[in-house]
């Protein structure tokens, strides 16, 4: 897909959504911190960070399974259950140490907040992890909500979790833009009826310029600058 012009959104949207991992913040490092903890209690050899960075997306359940996997180990339901408690717990201590901001993530929220268009994160991660993280680099003042994975609504790809978001920001989902980094957040925004843009450079198996989304970013300056343009009524 051929990249549009920073200041050409797929429409000038009323509310917007923001995945976190991959999209506001690199969590890789703290991820894989916890991931190589759990594996070393387990007496298995740690994962390097880009192969960690690679199992990112769907949760940390799923997180688990395939840091297992990639040792040969397949578990039964219940004793995943046991293994994705026991990251959970390590990950409750790794949420800031390694994390840090992906480029423009606050200048653009902030750009966001400036034109008062609603916006929230809509994460599979935790939700309480997931304040604590955006109250970190001080970016939760300037969001309207937060949805995690446990915040009741089915997890993306689903489209629960965007819908359940345009309810509480009070936006038609056809008036909202995702904007996200992975083939889970293209496919949850179109389920849902809204349009999506995805940033290059997250955490995503695949090219997300062959994925189809309505717009594919550099960077998060492309929608900060998109929010500086001067809109008919300004003039």
């Amino acid at each position: 897909m051929m990249e549009k012009s920073p200041a050409t959104l797929p429409f000038r949207p009323s509310a917007i959504l923001f995945d976190l991992d991959g999209t506001l913040i690199d969590s890789a490092p703290d991820i894989a911190a916890a991931v190589n903890e759990l594996l070393a209690g387990d007496g298995l050899a740690p994962h390097s960070l880009s192969t960690v960075r690679g199992m990112i997306g769907h949760g940390l359940e799923k997180l688990v399974e395939r840091a297992l996997l990639a040792h040969g180990i397949v578990l039964g339901s219940d004793a995943l259950r046991d293994r994705h408690a026991t990251l959970t717990g390590i990950y409750a201590r790794h949420l800031t140490n390694l994390t840090t901001l992906c480029a423009a993530a606050r200048e653009a929220v902030a750009a966001v907040r400036r034109r008062n268009v609603a916006s929230a994160v809509v994460t599979n991660k935790p939700e309480e992890f997931s304040r604590t993280i955006l109250a970190r680099f001080d970016l939760l003042t300037s969001l309207d909500g937060v949805i995690g994975g446990d915040s009741g609504y089915a997890k993306k790809p689903a489209p629960d979790m965007l819908l359940g978001a345009c309810e509480r920001l009070g936006a038609s989902p056809g008036e909202t833009l995702m904007v996200g980094d992975s083939s889970a957040d293209l496919i949850a925004a179109r389920a849902a009826g809204t349009a999506c843009t995805l940033v290059r450079g997250g955490y995503c198996d695949q090219r997300v310029d062959e994925l189809g989304a309505d717009l594919v970013i550099a960077d998060l300056n492309a929608l900060a600058e998109a929010f500086c343009v001067p809109t008919q009524a300004d003039s």
